[in-house]
């Protein structure tokens, strides 16, 4: 009988041992387990928060790129234009050249044949010029020449008016939509403006005139835009013949 209870208290022992270790392993592997998750959450964040720095990192580098392309590209235009502009101005007098006269007469003509609109020039020369450099010395004659196409751009009040010059001491004003009355007003104007101007050189004072011709397009028959040159060049020639300081005329031939 003691042999019988002896078993039973051993088999009771053993059977609670078991289930005790069961109990301990299983708690012991979900410990395990819920440190693993911890330390994987732990990972994944990291790596996330790693992943959003690299983000930022990365899109702040682009921003940056960014920036820095948009400045070059601002600095490559400021050059184009300079680069256009020493191209296209007279350095001097600050007007256009006379390669870009020649670019902006045959656009206007195409423009004026196009809409049929008058297109009218003026070409302007300062009188006794040589006897200026002569008398004064060619820094001056400089000044002269700064100081009248000063006075004819304050002259252009339109935007499309343009102011060139043309060579040496002659501008030539193309006028679009510019009727012969309208261009003859203006060639009038200038006269008496640089008949007024007065002209510092040291102690002395520099009194200028100028001569103009003007000419208007109208559409004639057969007419390029050298012919029309041609035509206000005439102009100018009967104001230097006929005594300086004027405007003259000359109108196209109708054939």
């Amino acid at each position: 009988m003691l042999a019988f209870w002896f078993m039973t208290i051993m088999a009771t022992y053993l059977m609670g041992h078991t289930y005790y270790c069961h109990l301990r392993d299983e708690k012991l592997a979900q410990q395990q387990a819920l440190d693993s998750a911890i330390s994987s959450n732990r990972a994944q964040q990291k790596l996330s928060a790693l992943q959003d720095e690299s983000q930022e990192q990365l899109e702040s580098r682009v921003q940056e790129r960014t920036l820095e392309l948009k400045i070059a590209l601002q600095e490559l235009e400021t050059v184009n234009q300079e680069l256009k502009e020493k191209n296209t101005l007279d350095e001097l007098s600050g007007l256009y050249n006379r390669r870009y006269y020649d670019q902006k007469i045959l656009a206007e003509f195409r423009r004026s044949r196009r809409n049929l609109t008058p297109l009218s020039l003026i070409l302007v020369d300062i009188d006794h010029f040589k006897r200026v450099n002569d008398n004064y010395g060619h820094l001056t004659g400089d000044k002269c020449i700064v100081e009248v196409a000063s006075l004819l751009k304050s002259l252009l009040r339109r935007s499309t008016d343009v102011g060139c010059r043309y060579g040496g001491e002659e501008f030539c004003l193309i006028l679009p939509e510019t009727d012969e009355n309208g261009a003859l007003a203006l060639a009038q104007e200038i006269c008496q403006s640089v008949r007024q101007q007065k002209i510092s050189n040291n102690e002395s004072v520099i009194e200028l005139t100028v001569s103009c011709g003007v000419t208007t397009y109208q559409q004639e028959k057969e007419v390029t835009p050298e012919i029309i040159f041609e035509n206000v060049d005439k102009a100018l020639y009967k104001a230097k013949q006929a005594g300086r300081d004027q405007v003259q005329v000359s109108k196209f031939k109708l054939l």
